[in-house]
């Protein structure tokens, strides 16, 4: 039983796809679309950069769909059967694409929307995040309660058993980060991002993607997506909509739904995109489940020789 996992916001990297571009005709032309659909030089910033540019969500969050979706086109028939699919955060966007609830167009421009709305809401409401490595689960609110002194802060990705990311206003998330010590963290980190995502700083690019989300054709995908809110599988158009509008104030239950595949008998992921983060976590938490990972042209190269040898 094999499932796709396509990766979230932060593992963009400058030069990323370039590769794919020139080698596979199949992706050159998704990316040659999603320039179509988004109206600007998205290869332009993914090839050339600058980074400061690439980061900022407005152009992190197509960069990384349409990078997924590249190798997911560029894979074609040759590609094995997945029986269930995930994506951390922006990534349930590509995981639902791939598995055929809407179509490429559709969900690259719902992926403009979220980003061009979640940017919005980070310029209005200003906030950041912060990793906490080995923080005790049950220590997890009580850091969390004395380090708000009235200010937002959230859970906002239960990502493994190692690490939990929190969310809020700046003040709250850099109280926290000094007190994670006193409640056993072994490491908390401030997070290079440009907002506090995954929490209530987030409502104002609720209505906007809400809306945006009611107006898309939303179909049964071909396999059950596991969803970031919920940590469990669906084919239900009402669902999937209703938890892509809760997403985004909503932490990420990563561990969780990795569980939930070790329940339902997965045996081997891959993750198709840019970096290896969920592979990273995957072995963290089910550590005896095969993994691998698809981000380049030589990458693609070996699977699609592999299928052919076997087949």
């Amino acid at each position: 039983m094999r499932t796709a996992l396509f990766p979230g916001q932060g593992s963009q990297c400058v030069g990323m796809a370039h590769d794919l571009y020139d080698a596979v005709p199949a992706a050159r032309d998704v990316l040659d679309r999603s320039e179509s659909v988004l109206g600007f030089p998205l290869k332009q910033i993914m090839f050339e950069g600058p980074e400061e540019t690439l980061v900022q969500t407005g152009h992190a969050q197509p960069a990384i769909f349409a990078h997924s979706l590249a190798l997911w086109a560029a894979w074609g028939e040759s590609r094995p059967t997945f029986h269930w699919a995930a994506g951390h955060s922006l990534g349930e966007f590509s995981a639902l694409t791939a598995a055929g609830a809407w179509d490429f167009e559709t969900g690259l421009r719902l992926v403009q929307v979220r980003s061009g709305a979640m940017q919005k809401a980070c310029d209005e409401h200003p906030g950041t995040m912060a990793a906490l490595t080995q923080l005790p689960a049950d220590r997890l609110e009580a850091l969390l309660d004395e380090a708000r002194a009235g200010e937002i802060l959230e859970a906002a990705n239960f990502n493994s058993d190692g690490q939990i990311v929190i969310s809020g206003e700046r003040p709250a998330v850099e109280r926290a980060v000094e007190m994670a010590g006193r409640y056993g963290a072994r490491r908390a980190t401030l997070l290079k991002v440009g907002g506090a995502f995954h929490s209530p700083l987030m409502a104002g690019a609720q209505s906007e993607l809400g809306a945006a989300l009611d107006d898309a054709d939303i179909r049964p995908p071909d396999f059950p997506v596991l969803l970031n809110v919920t940590a469990k599988p669906t084919t239900d158009p009402s669902e999937i909509r209703a938890q892509l509008k809760a997403q985004l104030t909503s932490p990420v239950l990563w561990q969780q739904t990795m569980l939930r595949f070790g329940e339902m008998g997965m045996q081997e992921c891959v993750e198709i995109g840019p970096g290896k983060v969920l592979q990273g976590l995957m072995r963290r938490t089910l550590p005896d489940a095969g993994r691998s990972g698809i981000e380049t042209a030589e990458d693609l190269s070996a699977v699609t020789s592999a299928a052919s040898l076997s087949s």
